[in-house]
Parts: C-alpha cells; sequence; structure tokens
C-alpha cells in the first residue's frame, strides 16, 4: 500500500514537470501586435517575416530640439501566433548628428566619434568590417552563451550611426540552442540595408 502510494506520487511529479516543459515548448512568445513603426525603424513587410518579428515598440523618440544629437531606440519583437515559437528580437539604434551643430563638418566628426567609441572594444574574430554599407561598417559577434545567437552589426554613414543587434534563440523540449550566425548576420545586414539610406 505505501508503496503504491510513493509510486503514484512519483509518477504525478515526473507527469507534471513533462507537462509543464512541454507546455513552456509549445507556448509562443510574443505580445500584441504593437505600434505603429517611426520613419527611423520601419521595415519592410518581408524583411519582418524573416526575421520572425512583426511587433513595433519605441522606447526612445528623438528630441523635438532643433539643435543636438538626435537619438531613437526603437525595438521590433513577435507577435503571439505569428512570429513562430522561436524568440526574436531586432533593437535599433539611431545616432543622428546631422543637426548637432551649424557646421558639417563637425556633426561628421561627432558621428565619426560615437561610431569609433562602440567599435573599439571589438577585436579579434568576432569583430568584421563589412563593406558596401554605408561609410563604415563592423559587424560584432558577442561572446554569449550556447543557447542564444546575437549579431551587432555598426554602421556609420554621414552624420549618422546606427546600432542594430538582432538576438534569438530555438526553443526545445529540454533545453534552447543557438541558431546559425549566418540567418542571424543575413537579417542585420537586410536591416541595415534598408534603413541606412
Amino acid at each position: 500500500m505505501v508503496v503504491g502510494i510513493v509510486v503514484a506520487v512519483v509518477v504525478l511529479l515526473v507527469a507534471g514537470v513533462v507537462g509543464k516543459l512541454y507546455f513552456d515548448y509549445v507556448d509562443e512568445p510574443g505580445g500584441g501586435p504593437g505600434g505603429e513603426p517611426v520613419a527611423q525603424c520601419a521595415l519592410s513587410d518581408s524583411l519582418k517575416q524573416q526575421a520572425h518579428v512583426s511587433s513595433f515598440r519605441l522606447i526612445q523618440a528623438p528630441a523635438e530640439a532643433e539643435k543636438g544629437m538626435k537619438q531613437t531606440h526603437c525595438a521590433w519583437e513577435q507577435t503571439k501566433g505569428r512570429d513562430g515559437r522561436n524568440p526574436r528580437t531586432i533593437h535599433v539604434l539611431v545616432y543622428d548628428y546631422a543637426k548637432f551643430s551649424d557646421k558639417a563638418d563637425r556633426n561628421e566628426e561627432m558621428a565619426e566619434g560615437n561610431y569609433t567609441s562602440f567599435t573599439s572594444y571589438a577585436s579579434g574574430s568576432q569583430a568584421k568590417q563589412v563593406d558596401g554599407l554605408g561609410d563604415q561598417a563592423m559587424v560584432v559577434i558577442p561572446s554569449s552563451s550556447t543557447d542564444l545567437t546575437e549579431v551587432n552589426l555598426l554602421v556609420r554613414k554621414g552624420a549618422v550611426v546606427w546600432n542594430i543587434r538582432y538576438f534569438g534563440r530555438d526553443r526545445g523540449f529540454l533545453s534552447d540552442s543557438a541558431f546559425p550566425v549566418d540567418d542571424a548576420e543575413a537579417v542585420a545586414r537586410r536591416t541595415a540595408e534598408e534603413l541606412v539610406r
């Protein structure tokens, strides 16, 4: 009788753990459809589909002041039930120095300094120059856990700097795993190609 009760309790515990793992596995991440994107962060439908993101969130709007650096920070995240069960996110930070001062050369120098400050920490095989994007571009693949893929793409064109970060993971039943870095690089590059004009 006691052995039967112990076995029943163990079976219930195992079933509970397996059930929780299963429901976590099949539950899709994301929230609502988000807001209307600002021009600095607007992406094509085909890119959003490739990146598995469709929900826009404006984190920081640029200042309304006539002079000074204009910073925009936005994110593209998943819409629950639309973008799949593997979490993905694109963050875009735009540092626009075009109206920092009345001197165009000074504005471009400020953007160059901003770009250099971002790229100065990147070295070795995790960072490489990228041709064909803006005046300067570098992709950085930070060291991260084995269950996360992350790519940062830094681009400067004239007096504007873009910092594009695409990251996510593939969900598994017992544990998550990274997805191919080449896929993440392709999304980050295409994001830059659409935003850097």
